[in-house]
């Protein structure tokens, strides 16, 4: 699996910040000098991880659009997947055309083993309690831009039961997806899932999640 280089992202993501829900400049989060870059993990027969399958259904379900190709600024989404029960939730935050928002989506689905059908959903906007500059850096802090799939940490666990948290990121040059499986129970053994759980934190104490 290729990991791509959000460092410079990263430095201008916190750099363009300027305000509560204003960003400096709309070309602040892609570097133009490199062709388009995209990361999606696959299981080893070279089939599709089953996670991002998911994740595009209900894109479409809700009306979404699609970031594969790209967004500009930036966009984030956090999917949250939880197994033997029927709730979803996604957290979108969006910077575009230099404004910043983030929606939260509760989702009611039916899954039959093979899809998710949306059975309801209930959206709403929220701000971050300590405001746009405080809670982007420490996103960035806890390298959200940058954190590898768990598959490529070895000897994570993995499984259907319990939760698992999926997040993509799209930016006008770049597009990835990766995700972490109860990052909680292995965050005593490394760091990634550490700052997957502290971003989960972070969501639940700044957006109310």
């Amino acid at each position: 699996m290729r990991h791509f280089n959000f460092s410079i992202v990263a430095l201008l993501f916190f750099a363009s910040c300027n305000g509560q829900t204003h960003s400096n400049s709309p070309s602040a989060f892609f570097d133009t000098t490199k062709q388009f870059k995209n990361e999606i993990p696959t299981y080893q027969n070279g089939g599709v991880d089953i996670f991002y399958k998911l994740a595009k259904a209900k894109q479409a379900q809700l009306g979404l659009d699609s970031i594969e190709k790209g967004f500009e600024n930036l966009q984030i989404r956090v999917w949250y997947d939880f197994s033997l029960v029927r709730e979803r939730k996604l957290v979108v935050i969006t910077n575009k055309d230099t404004n910043w928002t983030a929606t939260v989506y509760n989702l009611q689905v039916n899954w039959d083993g093979n899809t998710e059908t949306i059975l309801s959903k209930k959206v709403r906007r929220v701000m971050p309690k300590s405001g746009w500059i405080s809670f982007s850096k420490k996103l960035l802090d806890l390298k959200i831009l940058t954190l590898p799939n768990q598959n490529d940490i070895k000897d994570y666990g993995s499984g259907f039961d319990g939760r698992t948290y999926n997040v993509e990121i799209a930016t006008k040059m770049q597009y990835r997806f990766y995700g972490y499986w109860e990052p909680q129970e292995y965050q005593n053994k490394f760091w990634q899932a550490k700052n997957m759980a502290d971003i989960l934190k972070l969501f639940e104490t700044e957006l109310g999640i």
